[in-house]
C-alpha cells in the first residue's frame, strides 16, 4: 500500500509504504510530524524505516518526532549524513531535539520491508547524497525520486552541495534504467520515467549551458 501526505510551507512529499503481507512500514521524506502522519503509519511498532532522498530541511523536519513515536531507524546516503542536523535545526520550532542517521546506505545498497526488497540508486547532482528509492517487487515497478527528477523537471543545482555534472550523470543512469517506473518525486505530481524520457529536456543533455538556462 501507498500514501502520498503533501507537507510543509513548500508542499513536500512524504509517502508512507506499508508491505500487505507484514504490515511493515517506512516513510520516505517526513517534511512534518503530525496527525496525518500518525494516522496514516497505523501501528507505530510496524515502521521500520525513516527513508531520507536526501537531507534539506523540507524533507527531514518530521524525522525526529516521527522517530520518537515509531523508533525506525532513519536512512541516508553516507554522503548526506553529515549535514542532516544542522538541516534540522533549521526547523528547531518542531519541539524535537535533531536527529543522526541510524544507517547510511550506498549506490545498490538494497533493504527488506516485509516481503519488499528497496533499492538503493546514488543519483548526486540536487545533493551529494541524493538518491533515488527503486521498489522492483510490485507491478510496475516504481520509483520515489525526491529532488532528483520531478515531471518534466528536475532539481535544482545552485546549492552548495549541487553539482550539474554529478547530475548529468544521474539522469544517465535514470534514462537507461531497463523498463518503466511509476515516479513519486519530493514534489509535485507523479510521472513516469518513460515520460521523462521523452519529454524532459534534461535528459541527455551534457553541456552546461543546458542547465543553467
Amino acid at each position: 500500500m501507498l500514501q502520498r501526505l503533501e507537507t510543509g510551507l513548500i508542499r513536500e512529499n512524504c509517502y508512507v509504504i506499508t508491505d500487505a503481507a507484514t504490515g511493515e512500514t517506512a516513510v520516505i521524506d517526513p517534511g512534518s510530524f503530525d496527525e496525518r502522519l500518525k494516522k496514516a503509519v497505523g501501528e507505530p511498532a510496524k515502521v521500520k524505516y525513516i527513508l531520507l532522498t536526501h537531507r534539506h530541511f523540507d524533507h527531514v523536519t518530521g524525522v525526529p518526532g516521527l522517530k520518537a513515536y515509531t523508533g525506525a531507524k532513519v536512512v541516508i546516503h553516507k554522503d548526506d549524513a553529515p549535514g542532516l542536523k544542522d538541516e534540522m535545526r533549521r526547523a528547531a520550532s518542531s519541539g524535537f531535539q535533531p536527529v543522526g542517521a541510524d544507517l547510511t546506505v550506498g549506490d545498490g545498497d538494497t533493504l527488506t520491508l516485509g516481503g519488499l526488497s528497496i533499492r538503493v540508486l546514488h543519483t548526486p547532482g540536487h545533493t551529494k547524497g541524493g538518491v533515488c528509492y527503486i521498489i522492483d517487487d510490485v507491478v510496475g515497478s516504481v520509483m520515489f525520486s525526491g529532488d532528483t527528477l520531478f515531471l518534466n523537471d528536475i532539481g535544482r543545482m545552485d546549492f552548495p552541495d549541487g553539482d550539474w555534472r554529478d547530475m548529468v550523470a544521474s539522469l544517465k543512469k535514470l534514462e537507461e534504467l531497463p523498463g518503466d517506473y511509476t515516479v513519486y518525486p519530493g514534489h509535485g505530481p507523479s510521472t513516469t520515467l518513460g515520460f521523462e524520457r521523452k519529454n524532459n529536456r534534461y535528459f541527455g543533455k551534457t553541456n552546461y549551458d543546458d542547465f543553467t538556462h
